[in-house]
């Protein structure tokens, strides 16, 4: 839904549909095995129904000629709008091709987001780091867009997070927990996260962290705005 039929020829629109099969299912899988099995799976779907040699329209990422396209592969395999500026109206989702250009742009992403935040994020953007950053700014360019993201405290999520939203040129919004903070400050909040969201011209992102989990309410309220797109009882 991104795309325009102007920029994409049946290669291109085979490589964007293995992008987003990966990005639908494969993301959520949690070890090799079962993503080599999925890997198996997209290959003869593709050969079947798009009527296509598999390695011939992925050759460009076989780039240690294995004649074999493997998982590691796959994960050069990247799509997005993150390489126009964000100055331009129209940002059209397209792959990169160009690893070592991804890899500059988001640095200089990184750069311009420090100097305009007062906090700071040393990042080093590695070939997981840039994954992760490409895989949320493709769920914030989406309609209601929503991510979990899972892993060990430290590992980055919210670094990642804010960095994708910032190349979205997207406003963020996060709590403030202290010993004072209840239920009436977290619906204050709430009300602030859903006027920006829906009367202001500007697209918010609402960052939560599982640590300011106070009270359990809080995720029900949020439960209720990803499946409603409102909390009940909040406005009067």
């Amino acid at each position: 839904m991104n795309t325009t039929p102007n920029d994409f020829d049946k290669t291109d629109l085979v490589r964007l549909w293995l992008h987003e099969a990966t990005r639908v299912f494969s993301d959520r899988l949690i070890d090799i095995k079962d993503n080599e099995w999925f890997l198996e799976h997209v290959k003869s779907n593709i050969t079947k129904n798009f009527n296509v040699n598999f390695y011939d329209t992925f050759e460009h990422l076989d780039v240690e000629a294995t004649k074999e396209i493997n998982v590691d592969c796959v994960r050069r395999l990247f799509f997005g709008d993150y390489m126009t500026p964000t100055e331009e109206e129209k940002r059209p989702y397209k792959e990169v091709h160009d690893l070592d250009a991804l890899a500059a742009t988001m640095n200089e992403y990184l750069t311009d987001y420090n100097n305009q935040s007062r906090q700071q994020m040393d990042l080093v953007m590695f070939k997981f780091a840039i994954e992760h950053v490409s895989r949320a700014s493709r769920v914030l360019k989406m309609p209601g867009g929503n991510a979990l993201l899972v892993g060990m405290g430290g590992s980055g999520r919210q670094s990642m997070a804010k960095l994708a939203t910032f190349m979205a040129g997207y406003k963020i919004k996060q709590i403030e927990i202290t010993k004072s903070y209840g239920q009436f400050e977290w619906r204050e909040d709430l009300k602030e996260v859903l006027r920006g969201a829906g009367c202001s011209q500007d697209p918010l992102v609402f960052l939560f962290s599982d640590t300011q989990i106070k009270d359990e309410g809080f995720v029900e309220d949020i439960n209720n705005m990803l499946n409603a797109g409102e909390v009940p009882n909040i406005f009067a």
